[in-house]
């Protein structure tokens, strides 16, 4: 392996100190990050390697592997990236020593400790596979010791999902381990590696350290691989007499050959070796009390607070109760993630039960979306391409025929990358006025209109660049993939989805396609609530990198832009602080390249802004509005910034200033909506959703509180049959944002809730279902199916429900209680007063559950 000597050297944020180690696909060195001020481990990919593809990809797979499991055994990485060519990932620093070197200075270990440091790395193995996760390098030069003894398993480079067994990044044909620790399946080369591979590893590593041997010997790894599938190990007590029984036969269970003969789970394993050994549930060593000098927390997520729900009335009900409401201080849930999208649609809110009472207010502040703290992308991505790609050869009628023109053009594209899109626009139209069909001012034209977020005008001009006479494949190829921006940018996945793949039919080396589809990629996988699916998005996007290289610098900027998103999606479904980072990374390459484009910093400010960073995120919005005074994306990202930081009025007051900057902006007509709907003016929001709607019917977020805000009116309807319409209204509103979307959580949790409304309890059960397999962890949609339950005396399975919504939400009233009703139903008497009491603990507003109480007896 060649690696130049990078000591004493920076890399981007890091100085390099001195090295730490070097292995086969990489070398690890001591540095200091300079911005945070600490000391990290930076493992950097050797320059013989970056040429290498399938090696780049495993080490982004590494980071993307461990960097979402959060466990205190587990090697944290801070960041993961690449500078100058040369590719790199920042990790926790340790003091301490490998496994392997502890084991050549001191050879076989005592039982007790030896247990002790195989049960903290079974530990975490049992939680990366619980993640979906399995390690398949599992050895002792992978596990790093603290002088206390604390144990970090490190080197993820192999890992793969649990998901997919003919995924990831192995070959037919080859095979991808350390013969001394590799598994018989693993040597076989077969498909079905699982979490009984790393068990067997883990198995080989703890005869290791009990004998300071292997369990096979042979003069060859070939000839070590076929050891193990021809022969059984070497009992460990016929090299280490003293052993007890018990541990040996933790051993062999782990190292049987076939996998279903193994132990069940890393954690079983530990157990039977905690006993054997007789050292407890817990070890004796410490983790480090003192991290280095600024090192933030692994794992950061955001905080949000829970509000009350609307109180209901004890009677089982006969009308309708109040529409779902959000809880109070959640996270901003998942939108059309390329252009600006509708912001803050709480997915999953938290609703009152199907009881006839009107809601309590809440408190003005942010919501909660699908699942525990979803934190969400609001991201414009514009993505476009500069006209005359260096690569594509220009066909003869679209080469200017006087000086005119050509000067035109190019001060045109001065402009454009001045981001001076007035004048650009001009200048791009007289050429084409002059010169109907020139594809440079086509491009030019169709990059503006989507740098505008102006979307309808953007799939018109993109459509123009893909039938331009004088358009070849990449001209074709370009338009498309503006297109399927413009479409993904206004909602509608699917859509963008099969214009995207006519685009790479027809050039599949065009940098910024690949980006736009793991855009799209990502935005199916955040609503499906699939990692396996955001790992393939992620791919994409590498592959948008991989073909950079020959696009020009716009081009470049607008892949980064478009790859940032990817990171956020990956960022909200995941809440990987490293996707983050890269977004944040990505945003910046773009920035860097074309400082003066307002969509780069708005796309930063709103990234800023899901993170929580309302600072960082103010600025960039204002930087982006320093660019482009009316630039209406900026200042709705102003407005959001309050808004999710219970600010209502003032998040009000920036969105009127943005809709005076551009009153034809969709996403500006949603924003005020959601005041409107906030503040309990639901004729109101329904003015602002129709028009949102009028401007972009692509958007299911808009259509799906288009019907939500049709269901509250319908709730506080003065008469029956008004109320019946409205609620018919709503259901049709519903569907028609499930027709375009039909994974999409929000809008089926609230058909469920519509239906329940106007008793049509069976059909809604099974739409609380479909709520719930689209996200396991939607509170709201198992108290819903709880209330549905609950009204066909469905008591048992009510109960279940109701169970669910508050194992998932402990502080959340209306599950509470739903479970208080049906425990009362069912005779339990003692048990339903216990929960209506914790419900007016939760809520002690709740006067129906005081009059239960009241009724029942204390």
């Amino acid at each position: 392996m060649t690696q130049q000597n990078l000591i004493g050297t920076t890399l981007g944020r890091f100085e390099i100190i001195s090295e730490l180690g070097r292995g086969g696909m990489a070398v690890v060195y001591k540095a200091h990050q300079a911005d945070l001020d600490r000391i990290v481990a930076l493992k950097i990919l050797p320059p013989d390697l970056t040429h290498d593809t399938s090696y780049i990809a495993r080490f982004r797979q590494e980071a993307r592997s461990v960097a979402r499991l959060e466990h205190p055994h587990i090697m944290p990485i801070y960041d993961v990236g690449e500078t100058n060519g040369i590719h790199y990932i920042a990790m926790k620093f340790i003091q301490g020593r490998t496994l392997k070197e502890v084991l050549q200075e001191e050879g076989a270990m005592p039982v007790r400790r030896a247990a002790e440091i195989l049960a903290q790395v079974g530990d975490a193995l049992d939680y990366a596979h619980r993640q979906g996760v399995i390690h398949r390098d599992i050895k002792p030069s992978n596990v790093m010791l603290t002088d206390e003894g604390w144990a970090y398993l490190t080197d993820f480079g192999l890992a793969r999902g649990t998901g997919n067994v003919t995924s990831g990044l192995t070959m037919a044909g080859t095979v991808m381990g350390t013969p001394e620790y590799m598994s018989p399946e693993q040597a076989q080369g077969l498909p079905t590696v699982g979490p009984p591979t790393d068990i067997y590893a883990l198995g080989v590593v703890l005869y290791e350290l009990l004998t300071g041997t292997f369990p096979f010997h042979a003069e060859t790894p070939m000839a070590m691989l076929a050891a193990r599938l021809l022969q059984a190990p070497i009992p460990p007590r016929d090299v280490r007499g003293d052993l007890p029984s018990a541990v040996e036969d933790v051993v062999m269970r782990a190292l049987a050959r076939k996998p279903e003969a193994r132990f069940a789970s890393s954690a079983e394993m530990v157990a039977a070796l905690r006993s054997a050994a007789g050292i407890g549930a817990g070890t004796s060593a410490q983790p480090p009390l003192t991290p280095g000098a600024g090192m933030p927390a692994i794992g950061e997520t955001i905080v949000t607070n829970t509000g009350g729900s609307p109180t209901p009335p004890y009677v089982r009900p006969q009308t309708p109760t109040p529409p779902p409401r959000d809880q109070v201080g959640a996270a901003i849930p998942p939108l059309p993630h390329l252009s600006t999208p509708p912001p803050t649609i709480p997915v999953g809110a938290n609703n009152p039960p199907p009881v006839a009472a009107a809601p309590t207010k809440p408190k003005t502040g942010l919501f909660i979306g699908i699942g525990a703290a979803v934190v969400v992308i609001l991201m414009l991505i514009g993505g476009a391409a500069i006209a005359l790609r260096p690569k594509a050869p220009v066909s003869p009628t679209s080469i200017p025929t006087n000086a005119a023109i050509a000067t035109l053009l190019t001060q045109s594209e001065a402009d454009l990358v001045a981001g001076e899109l007035d004048a650009a626009l001009a200048g791009y139209q007289q050429a084409l006025d002059e010169a109907p069909g020139n594809l440079a001012a086509l491009q030019g034209i169709a990059i503006i209109d989507n740098l505008r977020a102006d979307w309808q005008q953007a799939e018109i001009s993109a459509n123009e660049l893909v039938n331009a006479a004088s358009s070849d494949d990449q001209a074709a190829a370009l338009g498309l993939t503006l297109l399927a921006d413009a479409i993904i940018s206004q909602g509608s996945a699917d859509e963008a989805e099969d214009t995207i793949e006519e685009a790479l039919n027809l050039d599949t080396s065009l940098a910024l396609a690949h980006a736009i589809r793991s855009t799209i990629t990502a935005s199916q996988a955040a609503d499906l609530n699939d990692t396996n699916l955001m790992d393939t998005a992620l791919a994409e996007a590498d592959t948008a990198i991989d073909e950079l290289d020959s696009e020009n610098s716009i081009i470049q900027a607008l892949t980064y832009n478009a790859i940032a998103v990817t990171f956020s999606e990956d960022y909200s479904l995941t809440d990987n602080s490293v996707s983050l980072s890269s977004s944040e990374e990505n945003y910046q390459q773009a920035i860097d390249l074309l400082p003066n484009v307002a969509l780069f910093h708005t796309n930063m400010g709103y990234l800023y802004n899901n993170s929580a960073d309302y600072e960082q995120a103010r600025s960039a919005f204002e930087t982006a509005l320093d660019i482009d005074p009316n630039y209406s994306e900026a200042q709705l990202g102003i407005g959001w910034g309050y808004y999710r930081q219970d600010q209502g009025t003032k998040a009000d007051e920036a969105f009127d200033t943005a809709l005076s900057m551009n009153p034809n902006n969709p996403n500006t007509h949603y924003a005020k909506g959601r005041i409107a709907f906030d503040n309990d003016e639901y004729r109101n929001a329904i003015n602002y959703f129709e028009r949102a709607n009028q401007l972009n019917p692509r958007s299911t977020y808009t259509l799906a509180w288009l019907a939500r805000a049709y269901q509250f009116e319908g709730f506080f309807a003065d008469n029956d049959a008004t109320r019946k319409d409205l609620y018919a209204k709503a259901e049709s509103i519903y569907r028609q944002a499930l027709d375009i979307r039909p994974n999409f959580a929000f809008a089926t949790s609230g058909l469920g809730w519509v239906l329940q409304y106007q008793e049509k309890y069976e059909e809604s059960i099974s739409i609380f279902e479909r709520a719930i397999e689209l996200n396991p962890n939607d509170d709201e949609a198992y108290n819903g199916l709880g209330w549905s339950l609950f009204n066909l005396d469905r008591l048992g399975d009510a109960e279940t429900a109701f169970r669910q919504s508050t194992q998932l939400a402990p502080n959340y009233a209306s599950p509470q209680y739903g479970l208080g009703r049906t425990l009362e139903e069912l005779g339990r008497l003692d048990e339903a007063r216990a929960a209506f009491k914790t419900t007016l603990e939760i809520d002690p507003t709740y006067t129906q559950a005081e009059e239960a109480l009241k009724r029942l007896g204390n």
